[in-house]
């Protein structure tokens, strides 16, 4: 089983060309689980019970994470994927690469803004940070008009 780390925030465009990528791939849904992942920054959700650092496996209530978790969950659950559902609290470049160690991650997919030309030369702040400290391959996909 080829296991994928789909972190996702709350851009529709993006979440949406983060699945398309994932479930044009051959061998979806048999050969594939997908790990989706949402992580709140520290500051977000200072006074929620949820620890600063903590990650939640199996995150059963996605009714409190954003429309765009249910949304990739709904997708390849119904595409057929094992599918689960995390959530972090932290900076987002550490906390993904800390779930993708734990969930052994063969891969992440990560979705990109829409930049200017001179804005490809760099990529965002989170893409950047993953794709320079990560020790496994990176998927990166960029949404139209995110």
């Amino acid at each position: 089983m080829y296991t994928l780390l789909l972190p996702v925030d709350e851009t529709e465009a993006r979440v949406q060309a983060q699945l398309d990528a994932i479930l044009s791939r051959p061998g979806v849904p048999d050969e594939i689980a997908v790990h989706v992942l949402y992580v709140r920054k520290e500051l977000e959700f200072a006074d929620s019970e949820i620890q600063i650092g903590e990650i939640k496996f199996d995150y059963e209530d996605v009714d409190q994470l954003p429309d765009t978790v249910s949304t990739a969950l709904e997708s390849l659950r119904d595409a057929g994927v094992d599918t689960r559902v995390h959530s972090a609290t932290g900076n987002p470049p550490p906390a993904i690469l800390d779930v993708a160690e734990q969930v052994g991650a063969d891969e992440l997919v990560l979705g990109s803004r829409k930049q200017s030309p001179v804005g490809k030369v760099i990529f965002g702040s989170v893409t950047q940070a993953v794709l320079l400290d990560s020790d496994r391959p990176v998927t990166v996909v960029s949404g139209v008009g995110n």
